[in-house]
C-alpha cells in the first residue's frame, strides 16, 4: 500500500490559510505589547509623579529644578537627580517605548523619558530668569488637576532629527503667539505648520502620551485635551501654565 500524503494544492491552502491567521494575528500581539508598554510607562509615570511630590513636602512646597544651559554657564540641577532619593531606581527614568539611540551614549546620555514642565523651575520665564530666579510654591498653582507637571519627551525634535538630551520641555514658548516671545526657541520648539510641540512624543502609546498632573494623577492624553490654540489668539486650553486662570 501507498502511503497518502499532500497534494501541492493541498500544501497551498495550508500555507495561504496560516499567512491569513499570521495576517489577522500579528497586529493583535503587536497592540498588546504596545498596551503593555502604554501600562508600564503609566505606572512609571506615576511612581514618578508621586516621588516629585515627596520632595514638594519635605522642601516647603517648593518644586525641583530642571538643567538648562545658558550664556553665561549651567543653571538649576536636573529634578532628575533631586527626586531619585525617592525613586531609588533609575529604571523609571526609562518609558519601555522609548527606542532613542542616546540612552547609550557614554559622554552624553539620555537622563530621561519624562521631561519636567519648565513653567515650574526658578529660572525660566514668565514667572522666573536666571539673574532674578522664582521659586515657584505648590499653592500658586491655579488649577493642580489640570496642570501638567511631566509629559514625555520624544526621541528626536521633530523639525530637524536633533536627539533629545534634556530634562524639561519649556511650554512658554509653544503657539503662535507664545507665551513668551522668543523667536528662536519658539521655532525650534514649535512646529508652526502642523500646530504642535517639537520635542514631546505626544502619539507615542496608541495617538497619546501618558501625563503626570500636579495633584498627583496620571493619565492617558491626547496632545489637543491638554493644550489648544487658534494661531493669533491665546490658548483656550493650556494645562502647562500654572497660573493661567482660563484653563477648560
Amino acid at each position: 500500500m501507498r502511503n497518502k500524503g499532500f497534494t501541492l494544492i493541498e500544501l497551498l491552502v495550508v500555507i495561504a490559510i496560516i499567512a491569513i491567521l499570521a495576517a489577522i494575528l500579528f497586529p493583535v500581539f503587536a497592540q498588546a505589547r504596545d498596551k503593555a508598554r502604554q501600562t508600564q510607562c503609566l505606572s512609571n509615570s506615576r511612581q514618578m509623579g508621586i516621588a516629585v511630590q515627596m520632595y514638594i513636602q519635605d522642601w516647603d512646597e517648593a518644586t525641583p529644578s530642571v538643567r538648562m544651559m545658558w550664556s553665561f554657564g549651567t543653571t538649576g540641577t536636573s529634578w532628575i537627580d533631586l527626586v531619585q532619593p525617592y525613586v531609588k531606581t533609575r529604571l523609571l527614568h526609562r518609558c519601555p517605548s522609548d527606542n532613542s539611540p542616546a540612552w547609550d551614549d557614554p559622554q552624553n546620555p539620555r537622563p530621561t523619558s519624562y521631561g519636567f514642565n519648565a513653567y515650574f523651575d526658578p529660572y525660566h520665564p514668565p514667572y522666573g530668569s536666571p539673574t532674578a530666579p522664582r521659586q515657584m510654591s505648590l499653592a500658586s498653582v491655579y488649577s493642580p488637576a489640570q496642570c501638567v507637571w511631566s509629559a514625555e519627551l520624544a526621541e528626536r525634535r521633530s523639525t530637524d532629527g536633533m536627539l533629545i538630551r534634556g530634562d524639561h520641555f519649556m511650554a512658554m514658548y509653544w503657539g503662535n503667539p507664545p507665551r513668551v516671545v522668543d523667536s528662536m526657541l519658539n521655532m525650534r520648539l514649535w512646529d508652526m505648520q502642523r500646530g504642535i510641540p517639537t520635542t514631546l512624543a505626544i502619539t507615542r502609546h496608541s495617538g497619546g502620551a501618558n501625563y503626570v498632573f500636579v495633584d498627583g494623577h496620571a493619565k492617558w492624553h491626547k496632545f489637543e485635551q491638554t493644550w489648544r490654540q487658534q494661531p493669533g489668539q491665546p490658548p483656550t486650553r493650556d494645562w502647562y501654565d500654572p497660573m493661567r486662570t482660563e484653563n477648560q
